[in-house]
């Protein structure tokens, strides 16, 4: 019975205990942190160096088809029924064309970035933890996936996380 008694009265010591700890919650944004970190600018210029042409060109494409669609419509009533088809038969031609290209690009970027961003990532997440580990945090939520709709003052640690970062890259690592 004395044992009983024993472990209840401890158990309600050490459940205090943990309830009156000091409870340390942060909040970041990783798009914010991979946007404006040294890393995630060295990525999006990289990314645009990359993808830049492909861009121009599908405007390139855009503009053309634009063009051939104010013809058929300009011309509409003098053009011969035959003209008018192969016409249009192009003017569609180009606008799948545009579309695939356009469907293509947009899969071959994403798939770049998520390639290139994924390292950053996991950087981000290792300085985040060893961020929390030496200030001493219980809680840190990302505001884009945890659904937090109202963040106090102070607790928003995204810039701190962004100089970190900063200063694991100009360690070189």
């Amino acid at each position: 019975m004395k044992k009983v008694l024993f472990l209840a009265v401890l158990c309600v010591f050490l459940f205090q205990s943990v309830a009156f700890a000091e409870t340390k919650v942060g909040v970041f944004s990783m798009q914010t942190v991979m946007v404006n970190c040294d890393y995630g600018k060295a990525v999006a210029a990289k990314l645009k160096a990359q993808f830049e042409p492909i861009e121009k060109s599908l405007q390139k494409d855009a503009l053309e088809i634009q063009k051939l669609e104010e013809e058929l419509k300009n011309q509409d009533l003098a053009l011969k029924l035959e003209a008018k088809q192969d016409k249009l038969r192009d003017f569609r031609r180009m606008t799948r064309d545009y579309q695939d290209s356009v469907v293509a690009y947009r899969q071959k970027r994403q798939a770049t970035q998520q390639e290139l961003g994924q390292p950053i990532v996991e950087k981000i997440i290792k300085v985040m933890t060893e961020y929390a580990k030496v200030n001493k945090y219980t809680v840190i939520l990302e505001l884009g996936t945890s659904g937090v709709s109202y963040v106090a003052d102070g607790i928003d640690i995204t810039d701190n996380l962004v100089d970190e970062v900063n200063k694991l890259k100009k360690a070189g690592k």
